[in-house]
């Protein structure tokens, strides 16, 4: 499945990449550099998992950890679309294609040859996102074409048979935290009214966020709602935790105990150690 589309030389590769490391990829369509800028993968949008107004939606958490594969913790070589018609999006994220590149054979001069893997295509390409087509761009064509091929051979996000074993169970785990204030344990919204209670809280993960300085799992889609509870769980105490909580936990039932805080008037518990927090089934 072809994954770069430059025609360009080696020499010409490099001189038109601006490479910059990937500490930390946010979803399936953004990450950050290493000065702390936002990267939005140009001409590809992959379903919601951050969005506040948005329930999460069917594959995103598996766009999110594919690109987190790809290139969290990787260089990247990033440019600016040919006609540089799109430089920075309306939330100034830098709009950018994205390579990887790595040395492939050696000629017969013993010159290396650059293999190329080109991200955004790679990602419509295996079904991980959609086509963006609101506005133009080199690729849109390309880009097309290779959202057609995804679905007419069900990748991805458009497998309907793996889509409905998915909606039954985030129905099943929406049912299960419906059972707050059962089996000991108290509702999210109810929170508030326990602070500095060791308290076992029962919520839907509606949303989660890794900011890269702690992990925050949300009971609403919105954090800031008056009636949000968060689960907190801070970079120092990660390694006491399964790897990526902030993937694992989403869409899931979860009971969380320990002492509840107050911040900015909502509830929210202090995870320190796994035996805090069990997933419901």
């Amino acid at each position: 499945m072809e994954a770069f589309l430059s025609p360009l030389s080696d020499e010409a590769k490099i001189a038109k990449c601006n490479f910059q490391t990937v500490p930390r990829v946010i979803d399936g369509d953004t990450f950050v550099i290493a000065d702390g800028t936002k990267i939005r993968l140009l001409g590809v949008d992959t379903p919601e998992i951050l969005d506040p107004r948005k329930d999460i939606q069917w594959f995103g958490k598996e766009a999110s950890l594919k690109l987190r594969e790809w290139i969290e913790g990787e260089t990247v070589c990033l440019r600016q679309d040919r006609d540089k018609t799109q430089d920075i999006d309306k939330y100034g994220r830098l709009l950018r294609y994205a390579w990887k590149y790595t040395n492939g054979k050696q000629t017969s001069d013993n010159a290396k040859i650059l293999e190329g893997f080109f991200v955004n295509a790679a990602i419509i390409q295996q079904g991980y996102g959609f086509a963006y087509t609101k506005y133009l761009f080199h690729y849109l064509e390309d880009f097309r074409k290779y959202e057609r091929v995804a679905r007419e051979n069900n990748r991805g996000l458009w497998n309907n048979k793996k889509q409905e074993i998915w909606k039954k169970e985030l129905g099943k785990n929406r049912s299960l935290a419906k059972t707050c204030g059962k089996a000991e344990t108290i509702c999210p919204e109810n929170a508030v009214n326990h602070i500095g209670e060791y308290k076992t809280v029962r919520f839907f993960v509606k949303k989660s966020y890794d900011s890269g300085k702690a992990v925050f799992l949300n009971s609403k889609n919105n954090f800031e709602d008056y009636d949000n509870f968060t689960a907190v769980l801070f970079k120092d105490d990660r390694n006491k935790f399964p790897s990526q909580p902030a993937d694992l936990y989403l869409g899931k039932t979860i009971d969380v105990s320990g002492r509840i805080k107050e911040y900015k008037g909502r509830a929210e518990i202090i995870l320190k150690d796994s035996s805090q927090i069990q997933v419901i089934k």
